[in-house]
């Protein structure tokens, strides 16, 4: 900031074609940015890349105009979790990726969103795998315009690290009826996440107090776990 400002911003959706057109693809939520009040000089946008993967090399800032034309900018310095970039005026900003960049593990986030037992006792915990510089308070809003008070966000420890159309599956060490679909199942990075739709669906006959869930790479090694949580769920 420059001094006292006041900023508003929200996501937007990509357009993907005009990235395909130019050999990018998203790497992150594509924010615009209103300043009310003062000004401001520098953005700090977050990505998910890991310094030892090499990923951060192929990033980029996509400044997109009110016209919607679209150029590409390379970052004032790029840090361990956001990139810096000096502006002079307001639009649209997001990081994007080369599309032919080499594929590598990125941080990424487990999301938990539990839809209560019904009058049969039967439940569903949707589990959702996203980058992890999305919003969470816009995966919350989104859920629950779609769910209601039928779901709820259960919060814990989100954090592993994902790699882009890797398959994997995810299962539990419960003994009582229940049924995971799909069986397996690719982490899409930021190609189709925009819906928050759930990666994996654990569907459960009873009610159930706790369960501890295990994600995985499929037909990776057996003992090699990329996420490992006890979770408890709430009855009503």
């Amino acid at each position: 900031m420059e001094g006292e400002a006041e900023v508003l911003y929200m996501t937007v959706p990509w357009d993907r074609r005009l990235l395909s057109q130019n050999g990018k693809r998203p790497a992150g939520p594509l924010f615009k940015f209103t300043c009310l009040k003062g000004s401001v000089c520098q953005l700090h946008l977050p990505h998910c890349e890991i310094h030892s993967e090499g990923g951060r090399d192929f990033l980029s800032v996509a400044h997109v105009t009110d016209d919607d034309s679209m150029e590409f900018l390379l970052p004032h310095e790029t840090r361990e979790t956001h990139v810096i970039l000096n502006i002079t005026q307001f639009s649209k900003y997001g990081i994007t990726k080369d599309k032919e960049a080499p594929v590598s593990p990125i941080r990424a986030l487990v999301l938990l969103f539990y839809q209560l037992p019904d009058d049969n006792n039967n439940s569903t915990l949707n589990v959702l795998l996203l980058p992890r510089n999305v919003d969470i308070d816009e995966v919350c809003k989104t859920r629950r315009t779609r769910n209601g008070d039928r779901e709820i966000y259960i919060e814990k420890n989100p954090n592993c690290r994902l790699t882009q159309d890797q398959e994997y599956t995810l299962s539990t060490d419960l003994t009582v009826e229940h049924h995971i679909d799909p069986k397996k199942a690719e982490f899409v990075d930021y190609d189709s996440y925009t819906n928050y739709m759930p990666t994996f669906q654990l569907c459960l006959k009873t009610v159930v107090e706790e369960v501890n869930l295990l994600l995985k790479e499929h037909e990776g090694p057996e003992n090699e776990r990329v996420w490992d949580r006890l979770v408890s769920l709430p009855g009503n």
